[in-house]
């Protein structure tokens, strides 16, 4: 698998940030105005939120479309489509049902396929490349992607459009490129028949590879999950006298006592909202208050970034959700020898320690290459601050060792000087994703010594889907 590949679509989802505006909940005297207030901060987030999700989403899809074209743009170059290379590429793209060949217009040869594609469907072009419009097949949708390589010849892959309906949920819609909505969240079953039908003041985007129309559509969703935050027809009171109580509710016959501790009662009123329960209330000459009844829930370790639900699945495969319980990662220094890290990116700034150059010998850990960072971000990246991605240990350092150059290369040397200065200048754990198929004798003295130092070595297997033992894996 070749790396620089899926590390830049990974690298662009990680530096990507929705920020989401806090609101208060402190109400003031007047009840009904605050809550008033309250929607419209809310209708206002919702809105800024939406065009920054229909960005996100269309961005999402065209990285996934330009890794697909990415590979097609390699074969046209190679113009070696072997039987081996669309079953190696199948089994690396879980979303591709079938690849097919085909030698003046007819197939040559094909692999994959749960069943038989109509390949007349492609009938978009943009230069090289073909598209066809989405289709559904026993209830799920489908879509061909085509390039003509440089022999004449065309390769073409079928792609299971289950990934859209997966990372847009059921926040957005999706229209092809006539128009026509064919996808919404999990259902097929879409608010709009076209985008004509798209109300004003919605949010589109469009996904330039293929013409697809992406609708945010999560207002209603928004406002009716904040009214969420308490409990409808119901108020909390309290009486400014004991006593008060029977005077009370002889002139509120309407309201129902649900729970009592004079001088304090959860009521109830069907049919009246609380905005308009705590508005005739507010006033009250026996109360001495009166405020919504809050909803309030377990507080678990689950981060609120932006990208942990949708995207970073991983984690939940690790069940760190229920290790966050135990631990956030305080007081543990993560060394990261690697390409250096961006010590200013959003998800890593005031995270690093003072770090080092095993290259040049500095403390220069700039990183010129950006497979550091991505590591980094994945290790420690600020977590549940409702922006980016969580990090796997939340509140660790990072303890940045540049030992690869802006290629991603370096040398044995270099990775066991880093090592070596790593063990020496506070670091706990020592995460380095990177290796080779040779043994060294350099790097097993270094890890040994992180060893004999009480030090957590953790390091790469590999990519490359072979049983050959890597380096410095296998020594640690």
């Amino acid at each position: 698998m070749n790396i620089k590949r899926f590390i830049k679509p990974l690298l662009i989802i990680a530096g990507c940030a929705l920020v989401i505006v806090s609101a208060s909940y402190a109400f003031p005297t007047d009840q009904h105005s605050a809550i008033q207030g309250l929607t419209v901060e809310k209708q206002y987030e919702a809105h800024s939120m939406d065009k920054l999700l229909a960005s996100d989403l269309k961005q999402t899809t065209s990285l996934f479309i330009q890794q697909m074209n990415h590979q097609l743009e390699t074969w046209a170059d190679s113009n070696k489509i072997t039987q081996s290379a669309l079953e190696s590429e199948l089994k690396e793209h879980p979303h591709i049902t079938g690849f097919a060949h085909f030698v003046d217009q007819k197939e040559k040869q094909h692999v994959g396929f749960t069943h038989e594609p109509d390949f007349s469907k492609l009938s978009q072009s943009k230069g090289d490349h073909e598209y066809s419009n989405p289709y559904e097949v026993d209830g799920t949708q489908f879509m061909l992607l085509g390039k003509k390589l440089n022999d004449g010849s065309t390769v073409v892959g079928e792609i299971d459009l289950s990934f859209v309906r997966a990372f847009i949920k059921d926040i957005a819609s999706v229209a092809d490129v006539g128009g026509n909505f064919f996808a919404s969240g999990e259902h097929t079953n879409v608010e709009w028949a076209t985008v004509d039908d798209v109300p004003d003041g919605q949010h589109i985007e469009t996904v330039s590879e293929l013409g697809w129309k992406i609708v945010v559509h999560s207002d209603d969703q928004r406002i009716a999950k904040n009214n969420e935050h308490f409990h409808q027809n119901r108020a909390v009171i309290k009486l400014k006298e004991h006593t008060d109580a029977d005077e009370f509710f002889a002139d509120h016959s309407d309201l129902t006592i649900i729970e009592s501790n004079n001088p304090f009662y959860l009521v109830e009123q069907d049919d009246t909202s609380s905005e308009q329960l705590l508005e005739r209330l507010s006033t009250n000459r026996y109360l001495s208050y009166v405020e919504p009844d809050y909803r309030l829930a377990k507080q678990d370790a689950i981060p609120n970034d932006e990208f942990f639900e949708p995207y970073q699945w991983n984690l939940k495969q690790l069940d760190l959700e229920k290790a966050w319980n135990n631990s956030d990662g305080s007081g543990v220094t993560i060394g990261i020898i690697d390409t250096g890290i961006d010590a200013n990116h959003l998800e890593l700034k005031n995270k690093s320690v003072k770090g080092y150059n095993a290259i040049d010998d500095t403390d220069d850990f700039t990183d010129s290459h950006g497979h550091g960072t991505h590591v980094s971000g994945i290790a420690a990246a600020i977590t549940d601050n409702q922006d980016g991605i969580a990090g796997v240990s939340w509140n660790s350092k990072i303890l940045p060792i540049k030992v690869l150059d802006e290629n991603g290369e370096g040398s044995s040397y270099a990775v066991a000087k880093g090592l070596y200065w790593a063990v020496d200048n506070g670091a706990d754990v020592v995460n380095m994703s990177l290796g080779d198929y040779h043994d060294s004798k350099i790097l097993y003295d270094a890890i040994r010594y992180a060893y004999e130092k009480d030090v957590v070595i953790v390091t790469a297997s590999g990519n490359d889907n072979v049983s050959d033992p890597m380096y410095p894996s296998r020594l640690s």
